[in-house]
């Protein structure tokens, strides 16, 4: 407060005089003595000297109260505030801003131009109220310091006025409030947080001091009591709760403080004697402190909806028990092992086993053995996902038997963690029925009546009639002849419900079907009956309740405690009334088993094993049931109002719409069609649909589709007709093979005789070089011939299969020798063969088939186009760790037959198909799909492995590895003319007389003695005649009179020590196991050189155990 030091300072007047201002009085006489100037202005320095001093002190005592301070004085006449208004601030204000003393001039505009924009008007709009009107100057503002930063000041300055009350300076100080506003502003932040959960909570929030008296309440626990906020704090429980409330309170109160621990109850508030509202309260003592307790801290939570939804979920399971109690399937629930925990008590009727005795058993115990493995991996599945899913299975009856039920399976988690599942089983046979109850949930509904038509009834009755007690009940048939309370007014109010036995009481005959009426004695009448005792009744008249079939279905009846007069009119509301409750409880009765019908249906129509579609006329869906959605991977939110097509492939979209139009032009006409839907992931199945057209509500036309999943079904009749083409393919293979055998045969015996004859003019010519080997080309071109006829048989399978070693460069070099000539020219064939021999244990016949089967389908593949064959035999190492590539390999050396062509190439998806049986992308006809199955069979078996790579556009690659024998075979020269000789007489036969010349002149050139016969019937007859001349026999096996097996066993019938070799180019019956089966020595193939043959003879006639292989 600077207004004393002003008043005890001189007067600016008398200082200018002091310091030497001369007024005009003063200068008449011109000029002062020097003596006076000299006094004036030391006067002036010892009141500077003076200033200074005070000055000096103030600055002290400003800057230890961090104020700044500040002094304005406006030049004369100017306005009270300009920017260059002469303003002194000092050290401490300059140094709140962030300044030193020389950065801030001493002008208005200083301090002026550091005001927040939005505080500007507000701190001169205080100013000028204070130097205009004298109002106070105390405002809070925001200056921007030296560095950028707003800051809180508070301001606070006097104006000092001359004498005729002009403003001539004025002065005050500024202090950093940036810290208080913060602090301030977090308060408030903290006080509306508060204040918004205390009054935005749905719960009452109270605190009490330690008398028990109301601190804080929010205003819903004003509200609660119907009082405002202020009219609750200050006082206790007792003020402000009945006398039957409070006492309670206080004892939960002190019950918390005893303690000391936070302590949680549910209470009860009743009204006029009914508990109207439930409320779960927790209190906590709070401000413990050691000169005792500050109070409790206390929040209540309106409960009342939530116990009632509690009671609401309790019947709901009762009521969700009876259902599964009574439902037609069977019902069970499972643990994540698969162990009952519960079954319907229909499991007995169904299949025999008492529902305890299942309880603890694993449910698999009761599927068949050969749907195990499927039932185990669906429910493994079902328990990992916690999803739904369908299987089709069979059950044991007790009786040792079994059928066949569609069972639905819902996962679930229980509250505690535990996995549940739910399943549904139903009889196959009942699939009609469950059609039929669904067209009835879609057809109909009855609408409900009033909720309190009962309660509104019986207090009419007792209004209208002016009696004091009305009673309405229902016969239950299950609990008569109690019957069961529906409303009952009883004075001014309602009672609850309660059962009422009839026995022995005045409504006994009322349920007999006639009204009775006692005025008075009732008690007297039935005195054993105790509802008339507990009601104290004097009198009593009831009427049954019948409804329009003409059946009793309850009864209503007026009651009182006093004599009851009633006259004809009563008597006639009463029959009213009665007609009136007998339709309505008819009513109520008909919408609750609809009600339950239509649970129990509902469950059906979203659990049955069908899928159920309900459709408009444009095709959208308006309903669909849980099980169609799961089976077609929607959620039914994502069918419902989406075009039925959708699901529908697009192959059969026109078949499905044209049977939809069928449908919905005939009314009430099912019809049935099989096509393929689409699942959400683009996988197809098969269904058989049902479809009828009905009439839903508001007269709409819907259609009802029910659907059954046939995939299975239609997946084996595919089997089954590709097993039926596989059979007639093996049946015209059969019949080709037959021909192939006999041209077979034929050509044989031409090859014998060229063959044959070749070789022995080779015997003869051996001094002629060049006709030598004029005779050694048709040698090598009838071998050609011979192998060619061996791979005619072999592609045929009319030959046997036989294991040896094989070289696997020579049996490719032979099968390119066959494809060539069925190739087109647009098609090139290249072969490389890295090795000389390359030797394997094989059927060579299977080798045939593997590599013509490979060729034909390379063929295919650049039939279009042409390209490159390119076949590669190469060896090759599986090492230890390779042969998880080859995991049906062991480690070893292999030869690798690489078939690559430049064709048109395979999608991934065929890749992985190509070895699965009646699997083919051929067009119809043009292949069975076994193909690659039985290829991948013969190199398995061989103990080998097949791979294929593909790339659409790129052509396919097929490696075979085979296990490779380190042998070297030897050389086949069909030239070698060095045959052994021999000794003995021989009796040759063969139809053919070309061949049966040339026998007797290759052996008599071997030093043999031959007797060549071309009639089998006369070579018995000729050996019957001497049958010791012969040492060996050698026979044909096809002969047109008789077989060589006949003729052979007629000849051991002779002489059973005789010595037979049987020839054969093709015969169903015979073959070489056989021949040894028979007895006899040796078994040759057609044709049969002269070499062969002589070792052969060698071999039998020397007593060899049959070294060459041919003699058995």
């Amino acid at each position: 407060d600077v207004t004393a030091r002003n008043a005890q300072e001189p007067k600016p007047e008398r200082a200018s005089k002091k310091v030497g201002i001369i007024e005009k009085s003063d200068a008449v006489d011109g000029v002062k003595t020097n003596e006076q100037l000299l006094g004036a202005l030391a006067d002036a320095q010892q009141m500077i000297a003076i200033l200074r001093e005070q000055l000096d002190r103030f600055q002290v005592a400003t800057m230890g109260s961090q104020e700044g301070l500040w002094e304005t004085c406006p030049l004369p006449n100017q306005p009270w505030h300009s920017p260059k208004t002469p303003t002194w601030y000092s050290s401490q204000f300059i140094a709140l801003l962030g300044f030193e003393e020389h950065e801030f001039p001493p002008f208005e505009e200083s301090w002026a131009s550091r005001i927040h924009p939005d505080d500007r008007d507000r701190v001169f709009q205080a100013l000028r109220e204070h130097i205009e009107h004298h109002v106070p100057y105390e405002v809070e503002s925001r200056l921007r310091t030296k560095q950028g930063e707003y800051r809180w000041f508070k301001g606070k300055g006097q104006a000092i006025f001359d004498e005729q009350g002009t403003f001539i300076r004025g002065g005050g100080t500024i202090r950093d409030i940036t810290a208080q506003k913060a602090a301030e502003d977090a308060l408030k932040r903290e006080h509306v947080l508060l204040t918004t959960v205390v009054e935005g909570t749905s719960d009452i929030i109270f605190v009490k001091d330690h008398e028990g008296r109301y601190l804080l309440v929010n205003s819903m626990g004003a509200a609660l009591l119907g009082r405002q906020i202020e009219e609750v704090v200050g006082k206790t429980d007792v003020e402000l709760f009945p006398k039957g409330v409070h006492p309670l309170f206080t004892k939960y109160d002190h019950d918390v403080i005893r303690e000391k621990t936070p302590q949680s109850f549910e209470i009860d508030v009743e009204d006029a004697g009914v508990v109207s509202r439930t409320f779960l309260v927790t209190k906590e003592v709070f401000g413990q402190t050691g000169e005792g307790l500050e109070g409790l801290f206390c929040i209540a939570r309106d409960i009342t909806f939530r116990k009632a939804a509690e009671l609401t979920i309790q019947e709901r399971e009762k009521r969700y028990r009876a259902i599964m109690e009574n439902a037609y399937d069977l019902i069970s629930e499972v643990d994540d092992s698969a162990t009952f925990l519960y079954v319907s008590p229909n499991f007995e009727e169904v299949l025999g086993y008492a529902p305890q005795a299942l309880l603890g058993s694993n449910i698999f115990s009761l599927v068949h053995p050969d749907d195990q493995t499927m039932v185990v991996k669906e429910f493994t599945e079902g328990m990992h996902t916690l999803g739904s899913g369908r299987a089709i299975y069979r059950y044991r009856h007790q009786n040792g038997g079994y059928r066949w039920f569609e069972s639905t399976g819902r996962v679930f988690q229980t509250a505690l963690g535990d996995i549940r599942g739910v399943i549904v089983s139903r009889d196959i046979t009942e699939r009609k029925k469950s059609e039929e109850a669904l067209e009835a949930i879609v057809k109909g509904a009855v609408a409900p009546g009033s909720q309190n038509f009962f309660q509104n009834l019986v207090r009419q009755l007792a209004q209208t009639l002016q009696v004091p007690m009305v009673f309405l009940a229902e016969r239950v048939e299950e609990t008569f002849p109690v019957v069961q309370g529906v409303a009952f007014w009883h004075g001014d109010r309602f009672e609850p419900k309660f059962e009422y036995d009839c026995l022995e009481g005045p409504c006994e005959k009322v349920f007999e079907g006639h009204p009775v009426y006692f005025s008075q004695g009732v008690q007297e009448l039935f005195p054993k009956n105790q509802t008339v005792k507990a009601l104290n009744l004097e009198s009593y008249c009831g009427t049954p309740l019948f409804n329009s079939e003409g059946d009793i279905v309850g009864n209503l009846a007026i009651m009182d405690q006093k004599p009851l007069s009633m006259n004809a009119q009563d008597q006639s509301l009463l029959q009213v009334f009665a007609a009136r409750a007998g339709a309505e409880l008819e009513r109520k009765r008909a919408q609750e088993a609809l009600q339950e019908s239509e649970e129990r249906y509902r469950a059906l129509y979203d659990e049955a094993p069908l899928m159920y579609f309900t459709v408009d006329e444009h095709l959208k869906v308006l309903s669909v049931n849980q099980f169609g959605a799961n089976m077609l991977k929607y959620e039914n939110e994502d069918l419902v109002g989406q075009s039925v097509m959708m699901v529908v492939d697009p192959e059969d979209q026109e078949i499905f719409r044209q049977e939809i139009e069928q449908c919905f032009t005939s009314m009430n006409q099912a019809s049935q069609k099989v096509f393929r839907k689409v699942k959400k992931d683009g996988t197809r199945l098969w269904v058989r649909e049902t479809s009828r057209s009905i009439v839903g509500p508001n007269q709409q036309h819907m259609l009802l589709l029910s659907c059954e999943d046939i995939t299975e079904q239609k997946r084996v009749e595919v089997a089954l007709e590709q097993s039926e083409k596989q059979l007639r393919h093996t049946q015209k293979m059969e019949a080709i093979g037959t021909l192939a055998g006999g041209i077979a045969h034929d050509f044989n015996n031409i090859l014998g005789a060229i063959l044959g004859y070749s070789e022995l003019a080779l015997t003869q010519v051996k001094k002629e070089p060049k006709l030598t080997s004029y005779l050694g080309e048709v040698l090598t071109a009838g071998h050609r011939a011979k192998e060619l006829v061996k791979q005619i048989l072999a592609f045929s399978r009319q030959s046997d299969q036989i294991w040896e070693a094989v070289d696997l460069n020579v049996m490719v070099q032979e099968a390119l020798r066959m494809v060539r000539a069925t190739l087109p020219t647009t098609i090139e064939i290249r072969s490389t063969f890295t090795m000389d021999s390359a030797v394997v244990f094989a059927d060579s016949t299977q080798m045939h088939q593997v590599i013509m089967n490979l060729c034909a389908n390379a063929e295919q593949a650049m039939r279009e186009h042409g390209g490159v064959l390119s076949l590669m035999v190469t060896s090759t190492e599986v090492a230890e760790h390779s042969i998880q590539e080859c995991s049906d390999l062991k480690p070893g050396r292999y030869l690798q037959l690489t078939i690559q062509d430049s064709g048109q190439g395979m999608s991934g998806d065929v890749l992985e198909r190509i070895f699965e049986p009646f699997f083919t992308t051929k067009a119809l006809g043009e292949g069975t799909g076994l193909g690659l199955a039985v290829v991948h069979g013969i190199i398995v078996g061989h103990g080998g492995h097949i791979a294929v790579s593909s790339v659409m556009g790129q052509g396919t690659t097929i490696t075979i590895l085979l296990p490779r024998l380190d042998v070297v075979l030897p050389a086949q020269s069909p030239n070698a003319m060095d045959w052994p000789h021999g000794k003995g007489k021989v009796l040759f036969v063969d139809d053919e007389d070309v061949l049966a010349r040339w026998g007797e002149q290759v052996l008599t050139h071997l030093g043999y003695t031959v007797v060549a016969k071309t009639n089998p019937h006369e070579a018995v007859e000729f050996f019957r005649s001497q049958p010791y001349q012969f040492d060996i026999v050698v026979t044909d096996q096809t002969m047109p009179t008789m077989s060589g097996e006949t003729f052979a066993n007629m000849l051991l019938d002779i002489r059973p020590d005789i010595a037979i070799v049987l020839c054969t180019g093709f015969s169903h019956t015979m073959s070489e196991e056989k021949a040894k089966q028979l007895g006899l020595k040796g078994f040759l193939m057609k044709p049969v050189n002269g070499a062969l043959l002589a070792k052969t003879l060698q071999d039998v006639v020397g007593g060899s155990s049959g070294q060459s292989g041919h003699n058995v």
